[in-house]
């Protein structure tokens, strides 16, 4: 998001100055070594503590501000330096973590210029939304009220998602998978594991390929130990083809009849975008869970926790049919927000250096 992010605000303004810090060092080397370690070691390896963990410190709101007060203890000053050496007009968190510490201490005014803070996902809000920011850059709109009882007032607006630019101009299917090379005719059914290619992809595999006729493209992203389990299993099979780490998901997403994913992150933006219908499967954790929970009551996805489950929504889907062009594309940019956010606290420390 940050990428997508520093590409709008280049956009609205090609001599604007961008500096991104894409890592939790900025919360300290020692706080940030351990977040960046700890998060993928229990999403990949240890599911059920973080569960836990997420369900104490987003279930129970004293917990919450435990957790807040401990990340500003322990990482708002060098965040405070970081942002300070910069010497932005504005600054923006993309990262629930970082959300948590850059409000404070814009609220305890140890950042003086404006603190804006991305709303990723549609559930699961709890770091992401803080009073203390002055502004909250929503994904989707249909957070809008949600945020809004937790925002100061007047912070809160959904944004053009902050994905890749070429999924504002998704390919047709047809032209989408002649840029493939993809010739055959049968359904199209795109999993993927985001880009840690997380959760059961073997049983995602197994599911789709029990769809009659249906071709598989399964994206393993990172995950070395994934594709040569996968390919021993399925190496007979033509209808499988398996990939890395790819930077042609929107082709994919748009080739692809149906999407399964077990992460339910961005990448259900990016098929809403394609027009592709989207079924979660499977890895349930924390705020996978949630986020799946808010896309299920909104229509924007289904969910099988089996591969059975998903074997009989995948069917469904494709009886259904592909969706429709989205209108996200038609949301104010963020960037031009951010700008006019700029803008505005230059112009307020113009007029005070004046009057002084």
């Amino acid at each position: 998001m940050a990428q997508s992010l520093a590409a709008d605000l280049q956009r609205a303004d090609p001599g604007a100055s961008i500096v991104i810090r894409n890592d939790f060092a900025v919360l300290g080397r020692l706080l940030g070594r351990r977040l960046a370690r700890g998060y993928a070691f229990h999403l990949r390896d240890a599911r059920r503590s973080y569960d836990i963990a997420y369900r104490l410190f987003t279930g129970l709101r004293a917990a919450q501000t435990l957790g807040e007060l401990a990340l500003y203890a322990l990482g708002g000053a060098p965040l405070a330096r970081t942002i300070s050496d910069v010497g932005p007009d504005v600054v923006v968190a993309t990262h629930p973590v970082l959300n948590a510490v850059l409000a404070r201490l814009r609220a305890s005014r140890r950042v003086p210029c404006p603190a804006a803070v991305v709303v990723g996902p549609l559930g699961g809000l709890g770091f992401w939304v803080q009073p203390g920011a002055d502004l909250h850059l929503l994904n989707y709109p249909e957070a809008l009220r949600e945020v809004q009882r937790e925002a100061a007032p007047g912070s809160a607006v959904a944004v053009r998602p902050l994905v890749g630019e070429e999924f504002f101009f998704a390919p047709t299917q047809v032209r989408a998978r002649a840029q493939l090379g993809i010739l055959a005719q049968h359904p199209l059914v795109l999993i993927s594991g985001g880009g840690w290619g997380a959760g059961d992809l073997d049983g995602a595999i197994d599911a789709a390929l029990n769809v009659p006729d249906a071709a598989v493209i399964a994206v393993a992203g990172r995950n070395q130990r994934v594709p040569a389990a996968i390919t021993q299993r399925h190496a007979s099979d033509p209808r499988l083809t398996l990939v890395g780490f790819t930077t042609r998901m929107c082709e994919l997403l748009s080739a692809a009849d149906a999407f399964v994913t077990t992460t339910a992150g961005l990448s259900c933006l990016e098929a809403q975008l394609c027009g592709c219908p989207t079924v979660w499967y499977g890895f349930g954790a924390g705020h996978v869970r949630d986020n799946v929970a808010a896309l299920q009551r909104h229509g924007l996805a289904r969910a099988a926790q089996t591969p059975k489950q998903l074997t009989s929504q995948l069917k469904a889907v494709l009886a259904t049919g592909r969706g429709q062009t989205s209108a996200l594309p038609e949301l104010p940019r963020a960037g031009q927000l951010l700008l006019e956010l700029a803008n505005h606290h230059r112009e307020l420390r113009s007029a005070a250096v004046t009057a002084g």
